[in-house]
């Protein structure tokens, strides 16, 4: 099981960590895609072998509005 946290920036003060889950590797790497991360770059799949050598990374560059993140299912409307 692994969980992504994210925070909104507008909102750094009141901000708390929204999680989702994957429920293994490969639903991990789905998500993330669906995410928009991408495995071509080295800083991505850098990350990715810290995720699941470590548990946890931070993906670099990685930037949504909140319109992307509804669009991409990780938060409800």
């Amino acid at each position: 099981m692994y969980v992504i946290t994210y925070h909104r920036l507008e909102h750094i003060e009141a901000s708390h960590p929204r999680p989702v889950a994957a429920e293994s590797a490969q639903a991990l790497i789905e998500l993330l895609e669906r995410i928009g991360i991408d495995f071509r770059l080295s800083e991505a799949r850098g990350a990715l072998e810290d995720v699941l050598r470590f548990g946890s990374a931070n993906i670099p560059d990685l930037w949504l509005s909140d319109e992307e993140m509804i669009e991409k299912g990780l938060v409800e409307s």
